[in-house]
Protein backbone atom coordinates (compact mmCIF):
# COMPACT_ATOMS: atom_id res chain seq x y z
CA UNK A 1 0.00 0.00 0.00
CA UNK A 2 2.96 2.46 0.85
CA UNK A 3 4.33 1.85 -2.41
CA UNK A 4 1.18 2.80 -4.50
CA UNK A 5 1.16 5.58 -2.30
CA UNK A 6 4.66 6.78 -3.25
CA UNK A 7 4.05 5.99 -6.93
CA UNK A 8 0.46 7.93 -7.25
CA UNK A 9 2.31 11.45 -5.53
CA UNK A 10 5.41 11.28 -7.38
CA UNK A 11 3.41 10.01 -10.50
CA UNK A 12 1.42 13.30 -9.46
CA UNK A 13 4.51 15.03 -8.93
CA UNK A 14 5.25 14.95 -12.26
CA UNK A 15 2.46 15.78 -13.90
CA UNK A 16 2.27 18.97 -12.53
CA UNK A 17 5.76 19.70 -12.72
CA UNK A 18 5.78 18.78 -16.71
CA UNK A 19 2.77 20.75 -17.13
CA UNK A 20 4.66 23.85 -15.34
CA UNK A 21 7.70 22.82 -17.74
CA UNK A 22 5.63 23.02 -20.84
CA UNK A 23 5.12 26.59 -21.05
CA UNK A 24 7.64 27.50 -19.61
CA UNK A 25 10.53 26.24 -22.18
CA UNK A 26 7.97 27.41 -24.88
CA UNK A 27 7.93 31.11 -23.07
CA UNK A 28 12.13 30.73 -23.89
CA UNK A 29 11.82 30.95 -27.53
CA UNK A 30 9.15 33.62 -27.66
CA UNK A 31 11.32 35.93 -25.44
CA UNK A 32 14.96 34.77 -26.60
CA UNK A 33 16.63 37.85 -25.96
CA UNK A 34 15.97 37.86 -22.28
CA UNK A 35 16.98 33.60 -22.48
CA UNK A 36 20.06 34.26 -24.74
CA UNK A 37 22.55 34.54 -22.24
CA UNK A 38 21.43 30.96 -20.54
CA UNK A 39 21.38 28.92 -23.38
CA UNK A 40 24.84 30.77 -24.30
CA UNK A 41 26.34 29.69 -21.28
CA UNK A 42 24.94 26.08 -21.89
CA UNK A 43 26.73 25.35 -25.23
CA UNK A 44 30.09 27.18 -23.66
CA UNK A 45 30.02 24.75 -21.13
CA UNK A 46 30.18 21.95 -23.83
CA UNK A 47 33.17 23.81 -25.59
CA UNK A 48 34.66 24.51 -22.06
CA UNK A 49 34.52 20.69 -21.43
CA UNK A 50 36.84 19.75 -24.69
CA UNK A 51 40.22 22.11 -23.08
CA UNK A 52 42.45 19.50 -22.00
CA UNK A 53 42.47 20.65 -18.00
CA UNK A 54 38.32 19.85 -17.94
CA UNK A 55 38.96 16.52 -20.05
CA UNK A 56 41.25 15.39 -17.14
CA UNK A 57 39.35 16.44 -13.72
CA UNK A 58 35.65 16.18 -15.33
CA UNK A 59 35.02 12.80 -13.75
CA UNK A 60 36.50 13.47 -10.60
CA UNK A 61 34.37 16.80 -10.72
CA UNK A 62 31.00 15.14 -11.59
CA UNK A 63 31.93 12.58 -8.67
CA UNK A 64 32.53 15.10 -6.80
CA UNK A 65 28.80 17.12 -7.08
CA UNK A 66 27.49 14.06 -6.74
CA UNK A 67 28.59 13.13 -3.10
CA UNK A 68 28.47 16.27 -2.02
CA UNK A 69 24.45 16.93 -3.35
CA UNK A 70 24.18 13.71 -0.95
CA UNK A 71 26.31 15.56 1.82
CA UNK A 72 24.41 19.01 1.35
CA UNK A 73 20.26 17.39 1.02
CA UNK A 74 21.64 14.80 3.74
CA UNK A 75 22.26 18.06 6.23
CA UNK A 76 18.92 19.66 4.96
CA UNK A 77 17.33 16.55 6.70
CA UNK A 78 19.01 16.83 9.96
CA UNK A 79 21.85 13.94 9.25
CA UNK A 80 24.97 14.01 10.87
CA UNK A 81 27.61 13.82 8.24
CA UNK A 82 31.14 11.81 9.13
CA UNK A 83 32.75 11.56 5.75
CA UNK A 84 33.03 12.55 2.19
CA UNK A 85 35.06 11.05 -0.36
CA UNK A 86 35.11 11.27 -3.98
CA UNK A 87 37.55 9.92 -6.67
CA UNK A 88 37.70 9.86 -10.02
CA UNK A 89 34.35 7.73 -10.68
CA UNK A 90 33.78 6.48 -7.43
CA UNK A 91 33.15 8.22 -4.06
CA UNK A 92 30.67 7.66 -0.78
CA UNK A 93 29.06 9.77 1.83
CA UNK A 94 28.70 8.58 5.76
CA UNK A 95 26.45 10.22 7.45
CA UNK A 96 23.51 8.91 10.18
CA UNK A 97 20.33 9.82 11.42
CA UNK A 98 16.62 8.82 10.99
CA UNK A 99 16.72 6.15 8.63
CA UNK A 100 13.47 7.02 6.78
CA UNK A 101 12.87 10.88 6.98
CA UNK A 102 14.30 12.10 3.58
CA UNK A 103 15.92 9.32 2.71
CA UNK A 104 14.18 9.08 -0.97
CA UNK A 105 15.50 13.35 -1.11
CA UNK A 106 19.23 12.18 0.48
CA UNK A 107 19.67 8.98 -2.42
CA UNK A 108 18.29 10.39 -5.12
CA UNK A 109 19.27 14.41 -5.28
CA UNK A 110 22.43 13.93 -7.39
CA UNK A 111 20.09 12.93 -10.25
CA UNK A 112 17.71 15.48 -10.63
CA UNK A 113 19.19 18.78 -8.41
CA UNK A 114 21.59 21.09 -9.61
CA UNK A 115 23.34 22.20 -6.60
CA UNK A 116 25.52 24.90 -8.40
CA UNK A 117 23.13 26.15 -10.51
CA UNK A 118 20.78 26.91 -7.56
CA UNK A 119 23.98 28.51 -5.84
CA UNK A 120 24.41 30.92 -8.30
CA UNK A 121 21.03 31.90 -8.80
CA UNK A 122 20.62 33.43 -5.47
CA UNK A 123 24.40 34.98 -5.96
CA UNK A 124 22.33 36.12 -9.03
CA UNK A 125 19.49 38.13 -6.69
CA UNK A 126 22.62 40.55 -5.38
CA UNK A 127 23.57 41.32 -9.30
CA UNK A 128 23.12 44.43 -10.55
CA UNK A 129 20.91 44.68 -13.47
CA UNK A 130 23.73 45.72 -16.31
CA UNK A 131 25.42 43.02 -15.15
CA UNK A 132 22.67 40.51 -14.79
CA UNK A 133 23.57 38.67 -17.89
CA UNK A 134 26.36 37.45 -16.71
CA UNK A 135 25.07 36.06 -13.86
CA UNK A 136 22.89 34.17 -16.10
CA UNK A 137 26.20 32.85 -18.59
CA UNK A 138 27.39 31.65 -15.44
CA UNK A 139 24.21 29.86 -14.56
CA UNK A 140 23.87 28.30 -17.98
CA UNK A 141 27.88 26.86 -17.65
CA UNK A 142 26.69 25.29 -14.12
CA UNK A 143 23.31 23.81 -16.05
CA UNK A 144 25.41 22.01 -18.80
CA UNK A 145 27.31 20.66 -16.40
CA UNK A 146 24.61 19.23 -14.08
CA UNK A 147 22.86 18.16 -17.40
CA UNK A 148 25.68 16.39 -18.62
CA UNK A 149 26.34 14.47 -14.64
CA UNK A 150 22.58 13.49 -14.59
CA UNK A 151 22.80 12.00 -18.57
CA UNK A 152 26.48 10.05 -17.45
CA UNK A 153 25.33 8.95 -13.79
CA UNK A 154 21.78 7.70 -14.06
CA UNK A 155 21.54 4.33 -14.65
CA UNK A 156 20.23 0.73 -13.19
CA UNK A 157 23.26 0.37 -12.09
CA UNK A 158 23.27 3.03 -9.47
CA UNK A 159 22.53 1.34 -5.72
CA UNK A 160 20.51 4.56 -4.77
CA UNK A 161 18.17 4.23 -7.45
CA UNK A 162 17.99 0.63 -7.06
CA UNK A 163 17.73 0.72 -2.74
CA UNK A 164 14.45 3.26 -3.89
CA UNK A 165 13.09 1.26 -6.07
CA UNK A 166 13.08 1.63 -10.19
CA UNK A 167 9.55 2.80 -10.73
CA UNK A 168 9.57 5.28 -7.74
CA UNK A 169 13.27 6.61 -8.14
CA UNK A 170 12.40 7.66 -12.14
CA UNK A 171 9.21 8.84 -11.08
CA UNK A 172 10.90 10.69 -8.69
CA UNK A 173 14.22 11.94 -10.69
CA UNK A 174 11.99 12.97 -13.84
CA UNK A 175 9.03 14.87 -11.78
CA UNK A 176 11.94 17.03 -10.35
CA UNK A 177 14.40 17.17 -13.56
CA UNK A 178 11.06 19.04 -14.86
CA UNK A 179 10.65 20.89 -11.19
CA UNK A 180 13.77 22.39 -11.18
CA UNK A 181 14.59 22.85 -15.24
CA UNK A 182 11.16 25.10 -14.60
CA UNK A 183 12.71 26.85 -11.81
CA UNK A 184 15.90 27.68 -13.95
CA UNK A 185 13.82 29.27 -16.56
CA UNK A 186 11.37 31.35 -14.32
CA UNK A 187 14.41 32.54 -12.55
CA UNK A 188 15.76 34.24 -15.73
CA UNK A 189 12.55 36.51 -15.98
CA UNK A 190 11.12 36.37 -12.36
CA UNK A 191 13.92 35.82 -10.22
CA UNK A 192 14.72 32.08 -8.14
CA UNK A 193 11.71 33.56 -5.21
CA UNK A 194 9.62 34.57 -7.82
CA UNK A 195 9.94 31.41 -9.86
CA UNK A 196 9.07 29.01 -6.91
CA UNK A 197 6.08 31.38 -5.52
CA UNK A 198 5.29 31.20 -9.91
CA UNK A 199 5.55 27.39 -9.67
CA UNK A 200 3.60 26.69 -6.41
CA UNK A 201 1.12 29.19 -7.77
CA UNK A 202 0.60 26.93 -10.84
CA UNK A 203 0.75 24.10 -8.95
CA UNK A 204 -2.34 24.67 -6.75
CA UNK A 205 -4.15 26.43 -10.13
CA UNK A 206 -3.90 22.85 -11.61
CA UNK A 207 -5.16 20.55 -8.81
CA UNK A 208 -8.24 22.85 -8.27
CA UNK A 209 -8.77 22.55 -12.32
CA UNK A 210 -8.18 18.66 -11.63
CA UNK A 211 -10.85 18.79 -8.91
CA UNK A 212 -13.36 21.13 -10.70
CA UNK A 213 -12.99 18.74 -13.83
CA UNK A 214 -13.50 14.92 -11.62
CA UNK A 215 -16.56 16.90 -9.46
Amino acid sequence: MKKIVSYVIWGLFLLLSFLEFVPAFVATFLDLETYIWLYAGIGLYFLIRRLPFMRKNEEWMQTTSHELTHAIVGMMFFRKIHSLQAGEGTGVVQHSGNRTFGAIFISLAPYCLPIFTYGFLIFRLLGAQETIFVFDVIVGITLGFHILCFLKQTGNHQTDIQGQGYLRSYLFIAGHIFFNATIVLLSVYYGVLGAFGHIFGGFWQQIVGFWQFIF
